[in-house]
C-alpha cells in the first residue's frame, strides 16, 4: 500500500480505461490525486472539454474519495523536466510527496522519472481495456451513442448531449 498515488490523464472523454486507472489507485493508495492534464486547453477537436467539465465527470464517479486537480501544459514533452514538474505540482496539490504513479504500460514514464527509486510505477496493461479517448470522441462526434455507452460508466451517460455539443462546436 502506498501513501500518495497519482493518476494523470487528459480525460477528454472519460472512459472505462480511465476508471481502471483510478480504481487501481484507490485499491493501492491511501490518498489518490487525479491530475487533469492539459487543463488549460479546451474548445479544440483534441481537447474539446473544459477542465471544469472533466473534473465534474470524475467527481460524479468518485466523489470525495479522490482529489482532482488541474495540470496545465508546460510544453516540455517526454523528458525528465516534465517528471519533475509533475511531482512538484503533486506535492503542491496535496502537501506531500507522491509515492506511486498508476499508469498504462507506456514508455514515456521511464523518460519522465529516470532516477527516482523512491517512486513506484503501478502499471496496468492497456490491452485489458482496449479503448482510447480519441476513439470515444469519434463515437460521440458520429452520434454513435451505443458505442459511447459501451465504453463509459452509465452514471455519465446523461452528459452525452453536452459532450456531443462541445465536440460539434470544437475547432
Amino acid at each position: 500500500m502506498y501513501n500518495n498515488g497519482l493518476v494523470l490523464g487528459r480525460f477528454q472523454g472519460l472512459h472505462k480505461g480511465h476508471q481502471a486507472l483510478i480504481d487501481t489507485a484507490l485499491d493501492n493508495c491511501h490518498n489518490v490525486l487525479v491530475f487533469v492534464g492539459s487543463s488549460d486547453k479546451s474548445g479544440t477537436v483534441r481537447n474539446p472539454f473544459t477542465y471544469e467539465f472533466r473534473s465534474h465527470l470524475i467527481k460524479e464517479l468518485y466523489g470525495d474519495r479522490i482529489t482532482v486537480s488541474p495540470l496545465p501544459d508546460i510544453g516540455v514533452g517526454d523528458v525528465g523536466a516534465w517528471g519533475e514538474y509533475l511531482l512538484s505540482k503533486g506535492h503542491e496539490a496535496i502537501g506531500e510527496d507522491i509515492n506511486a504513479i498508476v499508469c498504462g504500460n507506456e514508455r514515456k514514464y521511464h523518460l519522465w522519472f529516470p532516477d527516482k527509486p523512491e517512486l513506484s510505477l503501478v502499471k496496468l496493461d492497456r490491452t485489458d481495456i482496449p479503448v482510447s479517448a480519441s476513439e470515444l470522441r469519434e463515437y460521440i462526434r458520429n452520434d454513435n451513442y451505443k458505442a459511447f455507452a459501451s465504453l463509459t460508466d452509465e452514471r455519465i451517460h446523461k452528459y452525452y448531449g453536452i459532450m456531443r455539443d462541445c465536440l460539434m462546436r470544437a475547432k
